[in-house]
C-alpha cells in the first residue's frame, strides 16, 4: 500500500487504539513502512513484492513511502537515507532497519 500523505501516517501514529485502521496489525497496532525514492539505485535492487508477501505472513502491511511523492513523512520520521524500513506502534518508532538486500530485510520483518 502507498503512504501518499502525512495525514495517512498521522492517523496511524496518533491512533489511541479506539479505531481499527486498515493496514495496522490488530495485536499491537503496529505497521511497517518502506521509505524509498524513485531515484534511489539501491532501492531498485529490492524485491518489494516479495517483502510484501513476507510482511503479510507476519500479519503486517508494508506501506511504501516514496520520498519523491511524500517527502514530509520521511523527514518527520528522521529518515536520511534510502532504503530504510521502520516498524511503528502508536507514537513510537519501535525498530529501524537499513538494507537493500531483500533476504536480509525479510529476516528482519520475520522478527517483528
Amino acid at each position: 500500500m502507498m503512504l501518499d500523505t502525512q495525514e495517512q501516517f498521522e492517523q496511524m501514529w496518533f491512533n489511541n487504539g479506539t479505531q481499527e485502521l486498515n493496514g495496522v496489525r490488530a495485536s499491537d497496532k503496529g505497521w511497517l513502512v518502506y521509505f524509498t525514492a524513485a531515484w534511489c539505485g539501491p532501492c531498485k535492487k529490492l524485491d518489494y513484492e516479495a517483502l510484501c508477501r513476507v510482511a503479510h505472513q507476519r500479519g503486517l502491511t508494508l506501506w511504501k513511502c516514496d520520498e519523491t511523492l511524500n517527502n514530509y513523512t520521511s523527514g518527520y520520521c528522521g529518515v536520511r537515507s534510502f532504503p530504510t524500513f521502520a516498524f511503528f506502534t502508536p507514537k513510537t518508532v519501535s525498530s529501524i532497519y537499513k538494507s537493500n538486500i531483500t533476504e536480509e530485510v525479510a529476516e528482519w520483518i520475520n522478527t517483528l
